[in-house]
């Protein structure tokens, strides 16, 4: 871009050059001005997105009644800008102003005329537009309503960055109502300004939009479609089929929470006990109407059941399930592991008087003992644990748990001589019907010491 202004009369050409004209009479000289002058522009540095860059000149008249216009031009920009140098122009200030749109060097010229048309020299001001660097912001635009099957397009285009910079986009699929086959990345044109969303069943879809400039990424921003269709059927779901231990509570839970609604409808629950073994009395034992009731069975068998869910205007086809509790005879027993052996190992100090030693007792101690390996039983029942020791001598603190600490009172010690004291403690575990031992050895050495 090149720089324009006007060119002065032949005559006055020696005043533009910053010449002065010279009138003699009779009694003095006269010096004639050659017009407005300009002090130099210092170069100046402004941050992209910080508003308008302003340029402000130093402008000295002939007279100070002289009446100014100042031809402003812009002389060059960085090469990506999009600036319009027409904004700039002629006015009547020695101000000028503008938006830079990129980070780079803007290079501006001003000439001044007076009302005589003479014109001063041309000044260049030097503009560096630097990044603040602050991250870009994102706007997915407004909350969306649909119809399941339409496509919802997304407006992120009020996106910004505070500098100015170009922003790449990155749309997500947040979250979606129970039933959806979306995932996060199923969004179309997620890489673009304006991106869409195909909603496959009825309910609430959450997208969330990031912008980067290049150096930073946004804060996401989360917009919602609300998603209506046409009433469809709820789906029941009454749980996994299996077989179970004779170590089964008798009261047993039934399972229907996987059933919904693709519309996202509350849903009423229905129960039914289609077969059970011959001669079995069992029964709901809770409301059959939620979705996890509680059923008592009483002896093997095969027990199926039947599970429908409704909405307000439809019901799902049933879903059936079907438990077989094994016989007790079919129990396998569990495996007792009381862990491994311990020992413990103390030194007393003794006294002599005319070779008779006499010594300190030997101090009451603790271990921990661990049967918690043996809750690996193969029909998978919870297991009952319990403690003893014969001699009554130790102290088990927690009898029934699988880990305890036992306690060993205190005993008199013999000069050099270990005394030792050896306790078999024996675990029982025991699920509903079948039982097994394990037994730990803790041997206690003591030894008195001169």
């Amino acid at each position: 871009m090149t720089s324009t202004y006007r060119f002065l009369p032949a005559a006055l050409l020696f005043l533009a050059a910053g010449c002065t004209a010279v009138e003699k009479d009779d009694t003095a000289e006269v010096v004639v001005c050659a017009g407005p002058t300009v002090d130099p522009i210092a170069e100046q540095t402004v941050t992209l997105g910080d508003g308008n860059a302003v340029v402000t000149a130093e402008v000295k008249p002939c007279v100070a009644e002289d009446q100014l216009s100042y031809a402003w031009v812009m002389d060059s920009a960085p090469l990506d800008s999009d600036q319009d140098t027409s904004l700039l122009g002629g006015g009547e200030t020695a101000e000028v102003s503008w938006k830079p749109d990129v980070v780079g060097t803007y290079v501006l010229t001003l000439v001044v005329t007076d009302q005589n048309g003479l014109i001063s020299q041309l000044v260049y001001a030097v503009v560096n537009v630097v990044s603040g660097n602050e991250p870009p912001i994102a706007d997915c635009g407004a909350n969306k309503t649909a119809i399941v099957g339409d496509r919802v397009d997304l407006d992120g285009s009020a996106s910004s960055d505070p500098e100015g910079a170009a922003v790449v986009f990155d749309w997500s699929l947040s979250s979606g109502p129970v039933g959806t086959d979306l995932g996060y990345d199923d969004v179309f044109n997620g890489d673009k300004s304006v991106a869409s969303v195909v909603p496959d069943v009825a309910g609430t879809y959450v997208v969330s939009l990031v912008v980067d400039d290049g150096e930073n990424w946004s804060e996401p921003d989360y917009c919602s479609i609300t998603v209506a269709s046409e009433n469809v059927a709820p789906i029941a779901d009454a749980g996994d089929s299996s077989a179970l231990s004779p170590c089964t509570p008798p009261d047993f839970h039934l399972d229907g929470w996987g059933s919904y609604d693709p519309d996202g409808d509350a849903l009423t629950y229905a129960w039914t006990l289609l077969t059970s073994p011959a001669g079995s009395a069992s029964y709901f034992s809770s409301d059959a109407a939620t979705p996890d009731p509680y059923f008592r069975w009483d002896i093997p068998g095969e027990y199926v059941f039947e599970l429908q869910v409704c909405d307000a205007g439809q019901c799902s086809a049933p879903d059936v399930v079907t438990y077989i509790f094994a016989d007790e005879t079919d129990n396998a027993p569990p495996t007792a592991n009381a862990g491994a052996d311990q020992s413990i190992s103390k030194e007393t100090d003794c006294e002599t008087d005319a070779y008779v030693f006499t010594c300190e007792d030997c101090p009451a101690d603790s271990v921990t003992i661990d049967g918690s390996a043996s809750i690996d039983d193969v029909d998978g029942d919870e297991l009952d644990f319990y403690w003893t020791e014969p001699t009554g001598e130790p102290v088990i603190a927690a009898p029934l748990s699988p880990t305890t600490e036992v306690s060993f009172a205190s005993f008199p010690a013999v000069y050099d001589t270990a005394t030792i004291k050896t306790y078999e403690i024996t675990l029982a575990a025991s699920d509903c019907s079948e039982t097994d031992t394990d037994t730990v050895i803790v041997s206690y050495t003591c030894i008195g010491t001169f």
